[in-house]
């Protein structure tokens, strides 16, 4: 128990530096693993003679080491830890089965993109495969002209000579690759007044005699005729026709406005034609003046804008055409003026036939039936309603709160008869039915129907076929495709025309050259 043996001093002091570097590392290990390390650490053979001693040097050092010329440091004790399997330290096995899962996910991911690729390409590849399929049935459709129209003529020898003198009736109808179906020629319907010309129109307001406005809009040009320099030019390709050039009228569609027949117009005029549009009560993009308006035109009405044009071109002939609702104008109006009829001859382009009950306005396709719904409503209700709530009348008859709420097409039909100008429905059906005066009907009619239309249904014209039997100068024209007032013409995607149009033209023309 003397002076510290040499030896012990430089073991103290070598355990005492290790020590300090074990617990700067803080690798958390035990005290027997220092110790141990430091006993190997040490390289002097008397430290191994030491080894008691500096085994018990150390834990009176932890915390503290000496140095020369200084006091003790402070040096943080090591913290014990405790190692679980999911350690990277706990075995070497854990970190490369990490890496497996890693390498595992990524091959999956990879997997899962190829797979992707190769089913959008696939879908791709099959897409492609179906739109060169559809072309190519389209072109085979149309060069083996598999759309050709049927023909039903009444036993009048003088109808047989006109549906002759009409190259249209015998030919294939030729509609654009892409608008070959019902659906697409739909579209193209709907959007047409993107896809036709600027037009220019001069409109003539007349006055009926219950104060309510309807008006004639006469064909000027459009932007692809030569004339044209802009809508508020002076430009015109019907000012130079001879005052004896015949007139077109056109009876609308539900819904329609002059901008609709721009296609029309413009062909007719090139025949020497001069076109103009009926516009009906609230198609003149204005309020109404009188409680009053009729889905499908007034007689009356007719009376008044045909004998305007009279007044303007005395010497002129008139020829009727009518597209949908306005076929039905056409089609009473005629019977009803039997042999006196102003109109020469008349084209009817996708008539309902019957507006009873039962009839036309219940066949609509259920989609069209809510748009068309819609667009009346809109169009004669709601622009119009402090003027169809102030109305009253005599009889008791539905009001606007009953107008608007329509459920379809058919009902409102029903609910129209007092804003119509009648006392009942019975009054309504039996003074504006097309079908009440068709016998009467004393000039030449071309009637053309398509087996694709959603609106005027092919069964109105199986149950009026009775109406072109006997001696009566009338021909039926159904054609495969056409869907609705549609038949368009063309070689890709944007009509070009419309093979109704040309077969109508043809008809007058027909009627034009037979009587000299």
């Amino acid at each position: 128990h003397g002076a510290p043996h040499p030896a012990g001093a430089m073991s103290t002091g070598i355990v005492a530096a290790v020590s300090a570097s074990t617990s700067s590392r803080a690798v958390g290990s035990s005290r027997a693993s220092t110790a141990r390390r430091t006993i190997r650490a040490s390289s002097s053979p008397s430290s191994r003679c030491d080894r008691w001693s500096a085994t018990r040097a150390v834990p009176s050092r932890v915390g503290s080491a000496r140095t020369s010329g200084v006091g003790f440091a402070s040096i943080p004790a090591p913290r014990r830890s405790t190692l679980t399997r999911g350690d990277d330290a706990y075995g070497g096995t854990d970190r490369s089965g990490a890496t497996a899962s890693a390498l595992s996910a990524a091959g999956a991911s990879s997997a899962f993109a190829v797979g992707i690729e190769a089913f959008f390409s696939f879908l791709g590849t099959a897409l492609a495969a179906l739109v060169a399929g559809f072309l190519a049935l389209s072109a085979w459709r149309r060069n083996l002209g598999l759309l050709r129209p049927r023909l039903t003529l009444s036993k009048s020898p003088r109808i047989a000579r006109l549906v002759d003198s009409c190259p249209a009736l015998h030919r294939p109808l030729r509609p654009p690759l892409l608008l070959q179906t019902s659906l697409a020629q739909l579209i193209a319907y709907l959007l047409k007044r993107n896809l036709v010309p600027e037009a220019r129109w001069t409109r003539e307001t007349l006055t009926t005699e219950d104060g309510g406005e309807i008006a004639l809009e006469w064909y000027e040009c459009c932007a692809e005729d030569d004339v044209w320099n802009g809508l508020e030019g002076d430009g015109s390709v019907t000012r130079t026709l001879p005052s004896a050039a015949p007139v077109m009228c056109v009876l609308h569609t539900l819904t329609g406005t002059a901008a609709d027949f721009v296609v029309l117009a413009r062909e007719a005029a090139a025949r020497g034609f001069r076109p103009v549009v009926c516009l009906r009560r609230g198609h003149l993009d204005a309020p109404l003046r009188t409680p009053r308006f009729n889905l499908l035109g007034n007689c009356d009405d007719l009376d008044v804008h045909l004998e305007a044009v009279r007044m303007k071109y005395p010497g002129a002939r008139l020829f009727g055409y009518g597209e949908s609702a306005g076929t039905g104008l056409a089609v009473r109006y005629s019977g009803e003026k039997g042999p006196n009829n102003p109109f020469a001859a008349v084209s009817c382009v996708c008539p309902g036939y019957d507006t009873t009950e039962g009839g036309a306005f219940s066949r609509f396709e259920p989609l069209l039936d809510r748009h068309l719904l819609a667009s009346v409503k809109e169009m004669f209700l709601s622009a119009n309603e402090e003027l169809i709530r102030g109305f009253e009348r005599a009889y008791e008859a539905p009001g606007y709160d009953e107008l608007i709420a329509a459920p379809d097409m058919a009902e409102l039909q029903r609910r129209l008869y007092g804003v119509e100008g009648y006392s009942s429905l019975a009054e309504y059906h039996e003074r504006t039915n097309p079908m009440g005066t068709v016998r009467d009907i004393a000039v030449p009619m071309l009637v053309i129907n398509s087996d694709d239309d959603p609106i005027c249904a092919p069964s109105n014209v199986d149950d009026n076929l009775w109406a072109f039997e006997g001696d009566v100068d009338r021909a039926l024209v159904r054609t495969p495709i056409g869907t609705h007032c549609c038949f368009y013409e063309g070689r890709t995607l944007r009509p070009r025309s419309s093979w109704a149009h040309e077969a109508s033209l043809e008809f007058f023309e027909s009627v034009l050259n037979e009587q000299g």
